[in-house]
C-alpha cells in the first residue's frame, strides 16, 4: 500500500492598502503697508489726510505766533524793543531746526495664513486566501492469497507379521 499526499494549491488574491493624501496649498498674506507708510510710501487718501493735518497744525502755530507778536506789539508801554525781538526771532529762531535720525520701518509687516487643509484617507487592503486542498494518492495492490489443500488427510494402518496381541 502506497500513500502520497499532494500540497493544497493556495492562491492568495491581495488587495493591497491604498493611502490617499490630498493637501491644500497655504495662501500667504503679506500687507506691508504699514511699514511703507512710516517710510512716507502712503496711498493717496493716508497722504492727503496726514498734510492736511500736518498744515492744520501749523497754520495754527502762525496764527498762535501772529497772535503772540501782535499782543507783544499792543503792550508798548511795557518797554523794550518789541519790533527788534520780533525781527530777530522771525530772522533766525523760525528757521532753528533740529536734526535727528531714526531707523524705519519700526512696524513689522502683517502675515496671515489662509487655508492649508490636508485630507488624509487610509483604506484597508484585503487578503482573499484560496485554498484547493487535495486528494491522498492511495496506491492499494490487492494482495493474492489463496488457500488450498495440497492432500486430504488419511491414515493408513497396516499391520505386518501374524503376531496379534489380544490382551484383553
Amino acid at each position: 500500500m502506497e500513500i502520497k499526499q499532494p500540497k493544497a494549491d493556495v492562491t492568495l488574491n491581495i488587495e493591497h492598502p491604498k493611502l490617499e493624501i490630498h493637501s491644500e496649498q497655504v495662501k500667504v498674506q503679506i500687507d506691508q503697508y504699514p511699514c511703507r507708510a512710516e517710510e512716507g510710501l502712503k496711498n493717496y487718501i493716508d497722504l492727503t489726510k496726514d498734510n492736511a493735518a500736518f498744515a492744520k497744525q501749523k497754520a495754527m502755530e502762525g496764527i498762535a505766533r501772529i497772535v503772540s507778536q501782535g499782543n507783544q506789539l499792543a503792550a508798548i508801554q511795557n518797554g523794550g524793543n518789541p519790533i527788534a525781538d520780533q525781527a530777530e526771532e522771525n530772522a533766525y529762531n523760525l528757521f532753528d531746526k533740529e536734526f535727528n535720525f531714526d531707523l524705519i520701518p519700526k512696524s513689522r509687516p502683517k502675515i496671515d495664513f489662509i487655508g492649508g487643509k490636508v485630507d488624509i484617507k487610509f483604506i484597508e487592503g484585503k487578503v482573499k486566501p484560496q485554498v484547493k486542498v487535495n486528494k491522498p494518492i492511495i496506491n492499494y495492490t490487492v494482495g493474492k492469497f489463496e488457500i488450498y489443500l495440497r492432500q486430504k488427510n488419511s491414515i493408513n494402518i497396516e499391520y505386518v507379521g501374524k503376531k496379534f496381541n489380544q490382551l484383553g
